[in-house]
């Protein structure tokens, strides 16, 4: 049961599941169509096929280009799925370095509280608790602390 929950919690996991799905689809639709390309050569002669009247066969369209589509569908895959997220993730985490400043709570990959006492240029010095500064990376921040709105909005309530 574990196994099952972690497997539906991992974004790889989702990642190649969707991919796996779309090029089933795409190879059931090819075989549907009566590709040329995906019938094998009968008795593995190297003759040109001919019509009844003796011209060439022209190949279809995927035929000629069955495999570089196949390459492009696989490249735009790769940078919808894997890419472009990759990318938004990374420029998320320098937008959050960049706008730290003195007085913010953050708290630390290592899951370490505090409030933000002096910015450098690529460390930061914390305090977790009165008298205690440490001083990190400015890459060991997972996340900056929002103010608890729902909180404040519960109290006018009351």
């Amino acid at each position: 049961m574990s196994i099952m929950k972690n497997f539906k919690n991992n974004k790889l996991s989702k990642i190649l599941l969707i991919s796996f799905v779309v090029i089933s689809i795409l190879t059931i639709i090819l075989i549907s169509s009566g590709c040329e390309m995906l019938t094998p050569a009968s008795g593995g002669s190297t003759t040109v096929a001919t019509n009844p009247d003796g011209t060439p066969v022209q190949p279809s369209f995927l035929a000629k280009y069955g495999t570089w589509i196949w390459l492009i569908v696989l490249v735009v895959a790769f940078y919808f799925l894997l890419i472009r997220p990759q990318r938004q993730r990374s420029k998320a985490q320098q937008d959050l370095l960049g706008n730290i400043q003195r007085g913010d709570e953050i708290v630390t990959v290592g899951g370490i509280f505090g409030k933000v006492k002096d910015v450098g240029s690529d460390s930061l010095i914390v305090t977790i608790s009165s008298g205690v500064d440490i001083k990190i990376s400015k890459s060991a921040v997972a996340r900056k602390i929002l103010p608890n709105v729902t909180s404040s909005a519960d109290s006018e309530k009351k």
